[in-house]
């Protein structure tokens, strides 16, 4: 079934034969996401993995992450670094539990989590004040909310310019916070490289930088192609570390009812 939302022309998946036409005879066609204002203000025009047309130059984006940061040769460069983390992490809560404080097992999985990506991604940690003061967590959750609102400026483009829901002017504040952020982390490697400062394993803004200067990408990649991937790949993953931390907690509780040892210790 055919709708028109606006602008925008809609196909409804109803059956499963539509469904086999749609997600597999003719992918290809479908394989895009619509462009958006959200993916006009904060990602770049459209040039990162998410937003990005499918195409030659999504696949060659897709190609440089892949062999960029997902690499099983990237991800064991980094696995000292991962066990550091954990270490840290492990040490801190046997402190609290020799000191008998409160652990919010949850927030310190998902610091771990951010606190790797960082070290991948950027080469070091950065604190939550370093993005904005009210943190990584609470201006990447107003990117993920505005982008999943209804914004009627997606569907009659022509009244994008009047801003009537103010969602226009709230992207154009996150795209400066985030722009100001990775602009700032690019300059430090920038400097620390004519420093040669740029010491151990390379990150992912170190390779970025160096297919950059070098050209050897093979397509359009500047600064704003740089700054789209870095945003994409500096998003907590959902938080999925921390989201496993409730019922692993619910399972430890639930052995301490069960034994009366543990639920006497408990």
């Amino acid at each position: 079934m055919g709708l028109r939302f606006g602008f925008v022309p809609t196909l409804v998946v109803s059956s499963p034969a539509a469904a086999e036409l749609v997600l597999k005879t003719h992918d290809l066609i479908f394989a895009s996401r619509p462009g958006s204002q959200v993916s006009k203000h904060v990602c770049y025009g459209q040039r990162n993995l998410v937003f990005g047309p499918y195409g030659p130059y999504w696949r060659d984006m897709r190609k440089l992450c892949t062999l960029e940061l997902l690499s099983n040769l990237r991800i064991s460069q980094f696995q000292a670094m991962r066990r550091g983390e954990l270490g840290i992490l492990v040490s801190s809560l046997k402190r609290a539990a020799k000191n008998g404080e409160t652990v919010d097992l949850s927030a310190r999985i998902s610091g771990l989590s951010g606190d790797m990506n960082c070290l991948m991604i950027f080469g070091k940690k950065y604190a939550d004040s370093d993005l904005d003061e009210r943190g990584f967590k609470d201006v990447i959750t107003e990117l993920m909310e505005i982008g999943a609102k209804f914004n009627l400026a997606d569907y009659f483009p022509y009244i994008g310019v009047l801003d009537l829901q103010g969602m226009n002017r709230r992207m154009k504040e996150l795209s400066r916070i985030f722009d100001g952020f990775l602009e700032k982390i690019i300059d430090e490697h920038v400097q620390n490289k004519k420093a040669g400062k740029n010491e151990g394993t390379e990150d992912f803004v170190d390779t970025m930088m160096s297919i950059m200067e070098s050209g050897e990408a093979g397509f359009e990649f500047d600064r704003r192609n740089v700054k789209a991937m870095l945003l994409r790949s500096a998003k907590p993953p959902n938080d999925t570390l921390g989201d496993l931390a409730g019922p692993a907690k619910q399972h430890l509780q639930a052995g301490r009812m069960s034994d009366p040892r543990r639920s006497s210790d408990a």
